[in-house]
């Protein structure tokens, strides 16, 4: 039968509820006043909670939950806007988890909803509050508000007062076997409340706070600034220890928050195990503050420590932290008989590596570190977001200060708008991270002249125990630094990132083991596969063309390309993510990434796509002089040509990128002899038909990027060059203005002809 509910006026927000609590199954009855004098209107429910028939005859269940429970609904002002308040009789056991802590003088106050009971109400109506009420009334009842199997209920402790900030995993690692209390020095921060009456605290203690070893500070001078006042002043650590048979005490009963006085506060502590302790230190402390005033009173930090049976929800431990504040004066009464005031404190852990990891859906445990080179806009955002998830790097390097144009796309602010140009790249990058509990070690220094001229040892710019290298200047000469042979033998591998074609294409190249392919083979690799790509290759090639500079202030270096700064936000997110799974699984062991993004023409879709790139083989790799780089691929399609034309010789040209700073040639493609080319087992002759316009269209399609570098053809048996292909090479080598590469496949490897004529500038003489 639905409960008996009057006569309603005009339909309201609280009217449409009483009708859904009217409809619902659990609610037997309502009673209900319009405005309670407060401008407020209640109803009081009668709910079933849902009793097994064991109890349903007597009435109530073995802890006190009734059959039919008064539920008092308070509808506020802003209903609504805001969720109602459920309050239950002054009598119900609060003794049960899932209870606000509030003293003797509030009725008990469920909580209903792990979250906002204000959105749940919004997806699912006030119906969604009464199934919540109605469930947690059953579960009550049948003492199952704690679910062993999803771990320990914390006490709770929302919407208070004061805040006590605090490390949870440095303050659970104090408890030691026996019982013990710690005194520290504390830091608080105190706002008035609007009425003026009232103080709100904020006390933190961290690691790094300094060990009282008196119980008690000497120095009490605080200071205030816009109403906040500022100081120093003691946090009291308490745990348990021993219980009389030995065991660690274990606090295993749910206790309600009843902690109003000092006098209640020992008692809790005595339940909880560690009343001597803290007894002794609060005496301690009253005896050193006799004699003194304050001019104003300063809170003390009292934590208490409590192994409980099972690990608190969510957390690893299980050890729980209760925090409490004793606004204190000079003479304070701290006895066990006082009662001055104890204000019950929320907890909220301080920014660290665990909680930062923890809030990302990241495991906690040692990571390898990683090196960042180039805190400019790409490197300081890929910076931020792993530091976000307790990843950052442990050491950034960047030789360049901030100026003004480089905020409108750089991670972080400034402090005003003519600070940001004093700044160091890397310190200004460094200080941020250290605000997210991982200070970096930094560097301010140009890595590609250090590494060329050997100023430093590699091993000293990126430590060896580092998991990668993380090269983010967009800088060739960088590049090229790390991949010189001397030092891709003294440091991690290198990751490169950076942004191509205005934004619009994201690259990350990751080196293969043992730098190979290495980083510079990667990019001539991409602008391969760029090439390729017809969606592409005009964006890529020619930006610079057509980009369009912006004026930023007179004088050099001082031309930059226009790009927003969500698009930067946008590429850079999931070179984090890739970056956070390649530090957690691991860099490939066998090959290299190359892994490409593209924005969509909306400016909106992203597509990543990823290209497996194995090792490349280096020619002649005892012949000292210029390396020649063949990708791993072309090596392959070289090996199929020769199998495929057995007892001839084959061949066709190569093409790619010659360096001049590291003198490497690196073959990424091959075109394929032309129709009128001649195949016998004595000799393989080039022919030209068609060649020039297939070399013409790789070089604009490239703009250049890539070109043919010369020509390769294999010999039968394992021999050298033979006195054809050096004359050969002479022949070709007046055609092209870089080096001529000649390779030669044999049965046991590469043999290499590298030719070059160099003629005196303005003169036909060589």
């Amino acid at each position: 039968m639905s409960p008996a509910l009057p006569e309603l006026p005009t339909p309201s927000p609280v009217t449409r509820a009483l009708r859904a609590a009217e409809a619902h199954p659990a609610v037997k009855g309502i009673e209900w006043v319009p405005d309670d004098g407060h401008g407020q209107a209640v109803a009081v429910l009668a709910m079933d909670s849902n009793l097994p028939s064991r109890w349903l005859a007597r009435g109530h269940s073995d802890n006190g939950v009734r059959a039919i429970e008064p539920v008092k609904v308070v509808f506020g002002k802003h209903f609504p806007w805001s969720a109602p308040t459920f309050n239950l009789r002054d009598d119900f056991d609060r003794s049960h988890p899932h209870l606000q802590p509030w003293g003797p003088g509030r009725p008990p106050e469920p909580c209903v909803v792990f979250g906002s009971a204000t959105e749940l109400m919004r997806s699912r109506g006030f119906t969604g509050l009464l199934d919540q009420m109605a469930d947690w009334l059953e579960r009550a009842a049948e003492v199952r508000l704690i679910d062993p199997a999803h771990g320990w209920e914390p006490t709770r402790r929302d919407d208070l007062h004061d805040t006590a900030i605090v490390d949870a995993a440095w303050a659970r690692s104090l408890q030691k076997r026996d019982e013990g209390c710690t005194s520290f020095e504390a830091t608080y921060r105190a706002a008035a409340e609007a009425d003026g009456t009232v103080s709100t605290y904020f006390v933190t203690l961290s690691d790094t706070s300094m060990v009282i070893r008196d119980g008690i500070r000497g120095d009490w001078t605080f200071s205030e600034n816009d109403g906040i006042r500022a100081g120093r002043t003691i946090g009291l650590v308490a745990w348990s220890g021993k219980a009389p048979n030995g065991s660690p005490f274990v606090g295993a009963k749910y206790l309600p928050e009843t902690v109003t006085d000092v006098r209640s506060l020992l008692m809790r502590a005595a339940d909880l195990g560690c009343g001597d302790q803290l007894r002794a230190r609060l005496d301690l402390v009253q005896q050193r503050m006799q004699g003194r005033s304050f001019k104003i009173p300063m809170p003390l930090l009292v934590i208490l420590l409590v192994r409980r049976p099972s690990n608190l929800i969510g957390t690893s431990s299980a050890v729980e932290m209760l925090p409490y504040v004793i606004e204190v004066e000079g003479n304070a009464d701290l006895s066990p008989t006082s009662v001055t005031p104890v204000r019950i404190a929320m907890h909220r852990d301080q920014i660290s590596v665990d909680l930062l990891r923890g809030a990302s859906g990241e495991e906690s445990g040692d990571r390898p570190g990683w090196t960042l080179i180039g805190c400019g806009s790409v490197g300081s955002k890929i910076a931020v977001h792993m530091g976000r998830a307790g990843l950052a790097p442990s050491l950034v390097i960047d030789r360049k200060v901030m100026a003004p144009h480089n905020m409108a796309r750089h991670a972080l602010l400034p402090r005003s708008p003519g600070a940001s140009i004093s700044w160091k790249k890397s310190e200004f990058l460094a200080q941020a991270l250290s605000c997210l509990a991982q200070p970096p070690r930094m560097l301010h220094t140009n890595v590609a002249g250090a590494l060329v001229s050997s100023e430093k040892d590699p091993a000293d710019i990126m430590p060896g125990d580092h998991y990668a290298v993380v090269n983010a200047t967009a800088s060739i000469s960088v590049r090229e630094a790390l991949a010189l042979g001397r030092v891709a033998t003294r440091r991690p591998r290198v990751i490169e990132t950076c942004l191509l074609a205005g934004g619009k294409i994201g690259y990350v190249a990751v080196e293969g083991p043992n730098a190979n392919p290495r980083t510079d083979d990667l990019a001539v690799e991409a602008y391969r596969l760029l090439g390729d790509d017809p969606s592409v290759n005009a964006e890529v090639f020619g930006s610079w063309a057509e980009a369009r500079a912006i004026e930023i202030g007179q004088g050099c270096s001082s031309l930059t390309f226009p790009m927003p700064d969500a698009l930067l936000s946008a590429m850079t997110a999931p070179m984090a993510t890739m970056l956070t799974r390649y530090q957690s699984s691991g860099l490939p062991d066998d090959c290299g990434h190359l892994v490409l993004g593209k924005l969509a023409a909306d400016g909106l879709g992203l597509s990543w796509e990823r290209t497996v790139v194995s090792p490349f083989v280096e020619a002649d790799p005892a012949q000292p002089g210029v390396l020649a780089r063949i990708s791993g691929r072309v090596h392959d399609a070289i090996c199929r040509e020769v199998a495929s034309k057995a007892g001839s010789e084959t061949g066709g040209v190569i093409v790619g990128r010659f360096s001049e700073a590291s003198e490497t040639f690196h073959v990424v493609d091959l075109i394929e002899a032309p129709p009128d080319s001649r195949f016998s087992p004595e000799e393989f002759v080039l022919g030209t038909q068609g060649l020039r316009d297939r070399i013409v269209e790789l070089v604009k399609r490239t703009n250049g990027t890539i070109y043919p570098l010369g020509t390769w053809h294999n010999h039968l048996v394992s021999s050298g060059p033979s006195a054809t292909d050096l004359s050969t090479a002479l022949l070709l080598a007046p055609a092209q203005t870089t080096p001529l590469l000649m390779l030669i496949h044999t049965p046991d490897g590469y043999r290499r002809i590298v030719s070059e004529v160099v003629r005196r500038p303005g003169t036909d003489r060589a």
